[in-house]
């Protein structure tokens, strides 16, 4: 019995298996439901239940410990792993020690804290507040680790039993959960100052000494340093700008190596896949886990999530897509260095309001069609947490799950039910690579500094969420000007990498590394096609003077600082060649050099350069996406891609139907939910031929398939999901409206169930129908 993969599926004993689960907390779940539960999971197409397992609900005394339900059925891990079996799922099991799961200090005993307080992690000006929900905890202090130690050698001996290699169900262990939780990444003063961290000798002079030489410190500060232990960890705004960075990356390195630490101690037990959730809660960050893994020969599987929508009704429309197509764009390029398949273990199936169906499509069908095809809904089933181990949630846990406390099922199973119908019968989906010829560059200090909000002098604005990421940001805009995109991490991608793309945009602040600024110019000599805005970077890593691809492009951008307060951030426009006063929000900086194409009020704001064998765009301003002004940037987007001959490998005629090319299949969504109908073109058929067009009444996703085959029988394109077949009828879907067509090679006469044709052709050995139908129907071959 053996657990492999490959960087698009695992592999059991050989045969392909892609996750398709949700998570099911057996110990907020009566235990005569257990059963319920898992069979209503399987019959929605879901074949793996995710769990936690608590610490503190397993030992809730120090040294007493109960897998086995003696001191409370709910307790019973072995019984639930056994049940799971019976019924034919597989398990992907999170032993902590923390589990975060909205539970009791995440899972971390009572009886560790009020022993040992000094493993808490301090702020700058001493011990933090007492009763934080989720108690910040110094990863590396030695007294918190060996008890950790004592947990993993408690419990990793049932999770041993139940693996898959010794014939159970579980397929992979995940490290902790989100340990960020507990370094507080996104506030780069409140922790963590515990003495192990900053006396003298300890974590933080180390990590400098490993890094620097008091040279380097003594230019990247701008301050000489004698020695390592003047450097006081920094604890407010006023300290430079490169020692905030190094203090946030040091805090990165903490919770690498307490991964690192947790690691070794499972692999004392496991023999199958060890993963682990977002490890810092960032996305560029991701390089620093990557390096810190491959370069210690470290194998754990790098996992992601999506969350949109807390505690308030769920939200997923248009303005999501440049958040999705970025967070999938730079998980898929961590993910396909580190070899392992891709999987959204936390997708947001609850901790909602409510969860409107055709939004829940939206999110699970987006994520699928830009390369996640292993998908896990947290948390697909409600529960209630006993006395004594809530958290900040009180007595239920159900927040529109899937499956309710009472094991009553919501609306939004539908899709989970139909898309997992599609994954499983189409391995050639999976199968399939996305190969967009765009790629957006992504500069990994940029996300520090927009996540603390820190400018420190820059005369661009950090807002990056806003500007880049947000509801009217550029990424966006490419995604709904038909652009899809991948993304590439500019201080980790190759320029031979970098080369292979058509097009690379890169969103610039005042400053980027000397080995970055020269690299993007290495690719522009080489014959790349670069588009880079609102600036061009003058200084380095260091903050100091360097502007090497401003002076290989001869071009020069006017130094105006941003506006930051949003009520007084002006909305002017600019104008290029057919596009009449486009809007655009803050700053426009004039652009001197190469051939002037936007202007500002006579001036020039954006310019085309050829050097070497490429070019560079430059733009002086934020190209961002106004849904009231969409269609003059949509058709700037479009001019930039045919001033540097980069050909879209697909065609709409209703720019509001967004597609996404994989390989046979072409995904064709509806984000804005209202009305679109129109024709495509993909792999030179444009579609379709009998109907006037493709109809998506509301929002939804549509996955086409184009030379698919089935059997003996070859789908050489349908206008509806083909969710499966075999040799004697294909089953497809399309609940967007009431009519489809289908075209096949291989047979001559089809009979329709559930639906009824009401045109048909046959042409050079191709049959196409029109069919009318509901939700779904069959053909009969």
């Amino acid at each position: 019995m053996k657990v492999g993969y490959d960087g698009k599926t695992y592999i059991l004993d050989g045969e392909r298996f892609l996750i398709y689960g949700g998570t099911l907390q057996f110990f907020r779940v009566p235990r005569e439901s257990w059963r319920d539960r898992l069979e209503k999971m399987k019959r929605r197409n879901l074949n793996t239940v995710d769990t936690y397992v608590a610490w503190n609900w397993h030992e809730p005394e120090e040294g007493s410990f109960d897998f086995t339900g003696e001191t409370h059925p709910q307790r019973d891990l072995v019984g639930f792993l056994e049940l799971a079996d019976k019924v034919g799922l597989k398990v992907i099991i999170r032993p902590g020690p923390y589990i975060c799961g909205e539970w009791r200090n995440g899972g971390i005993p009572d009886w560790l804290i009020q022993k040992h307080p000094e493993i808490l992690a301090r702020g700058p000006n001493g011990p933090l507040p007492g009763d934080i929900y989720y108690p910040p905890i110094t990863y590396l202090h030695p007294t918190y680790l060996e008890a950790v130690s004592k947990w993993y050698d408690a419990v990793l001996p049932i999770i041993r039993e139940y693996l898959y290699t010794n014939g159970g169900p579980i397929i992979s262990v995940s490290i902790d959960d989100e340990p960020s939780y507990w370094e507080t990444i996104f506030q780069p003063f409140l922790t963590d100052y515990n003495e192990v961290i900053i006396r003298p000798g300890g974590l933080w002079e180390r990590w400098l000494r490993d890094n620097y030489t008091l040279d380097e410190l003594s230019e990247r500060y701008g301050t000489p340093v004698g020695d390592y232990s003047e450097v006081r960890a920094p604890a407010s705004e006023d300290e430079p700008l490169p020692k905030i960075l190094d203090w946030h990356h040091f805090k990165i390195w903490m919770t690498n190596r307490y991964v690192e630490t947790l690691y070794d101690h499972l692999r004392r037990y496991v023999d199958v896949p060890i993963s682990i959730l977002d490890p810092y809660l960032l996305l560029a960050a991701w390089r620093h886990f990557y390096r810190y893994v491959t370069e210690r020969g470290l194998s754990v599987h790098l996992w992601t999530e999506f969350w949109y929508s807390f505690y308030r009704s769920f939200d997923l429309k248009e303005d999501r897509l440049g958040h999705i197509y970025y967070k999938t764009g730079i998980y898929r390029f961590y993910q396909k260095r580190l070899g392992t398949p891709p999987l959204s273990i936390e997708t947001q199936a609850s901790l909602a309001h409510t969860i409107e169906p055709d939004e829940a499509e939206h999110l699970y069908s987006l994520i699928a069609a830009l390369g996640i095809h292993n998908i896990n809904y947290y948390l697909y089933v409600g529960g209630e947490n006993p006395k004594g181990y809530e958290s900040h949630n009180g007595v239920t846990w159900d927040v529109y799950s899937p499956l309710s406390l009472d094991g009553d099922e919501r609306p939004h199973v539908e899709p989970i039910e139909w898309l997992g119908e599609f994954l499983l019968n189409n391995p050639g989906f999976a199968g399939s690579e996305l190969r967009p010829k765009v790629a957006f560059g992504t500069y990994e200090p940029y996300e520090a500094l927009s996540t603390f909000g820190l400018r420190d002098g820059l005369t661009e604005s950090v807002n990056l969420n806003e500007y880049l990421f947000g509801e009217r940001g550029l990424l966006t805009l490419l995604a709904m000007s038909n652009v899809p995109f991948d993304v590439l991490d500019l201080e980790e991608a190759s320029v031979e990498e970098m080369l292979g793309y058509g097009q690379l945009w890169v969103y610039s602040l005042d400053f980027m590394s000397r080995e970055v600024q020269d690299k993007l110019a290495e690719f522009v000599e080489r014959g790349g096609n670069l588009v880079i805005l609102p600036m061009l970077p003058y200084l380095d890593e260091n903050m100091k003077p360097y502007s090497s691809l401003a002076e290989f492009l001869g071009v020069e951008v006017e130094r105006v600082e941003a506006r930051d307060n949003v009520r007084l951030i002006q909305f002017t426009s600019v104008e290029s060649d057919g596009i009449d006063r486009m809007l655009v929000r803050n700053t426009v900086r004039e652009v001197r050099g190469g051939e002037p194409f936007v202007f500002h009020y006579g001036k020039p704001a954006g310019t085309l350069v050829r050097k070497g064998r490429g070019s560079a765009i430059v733009l002086g301003f934020r190209l961002q996406y106004y849904t009231s002004y969409h269609d003059l940037h949509r058709k700037f987007v479009d001019r930039l891609l045919e001033m540097q001959g980069v050909d879209r490998d697909f065609s709409v005629t209703d720019r509001d139907m967004i597609a996404i090319p994989r390989g046979n299949y072409l995904v064709v969504l509806n984000p804005r939910g209202h009305r679109v109908f129109g024709k495509v073109k993909y792999r030179g058929i444009e579609v379709p031929k009998l109907l006037d067009g493709i109809e998506m009444r509301k929002r939804g996703a549509l996955f086409m398939p184009f030379g698919v085959k089935v059997g003996g029988v070859e789908v050489v394109y349908s206008t509806a999901t083909l969710l499966g077949g075999d040799s004697r009828t294909l089953r497809f879907r399309n609940h967007l409206s009431g009519a489809s067509e289908v075209a096949l090679r291989g047979v001559e006469e089809v009979k329709a169930i559930e639906g009824r044709i009401v045109d048909e052709s046959f042409e050079n050995g191709v049959l196409r129908v029109a069919v009318e139908h509901g939700d779904e129907f069959e053909l009969l071959i």
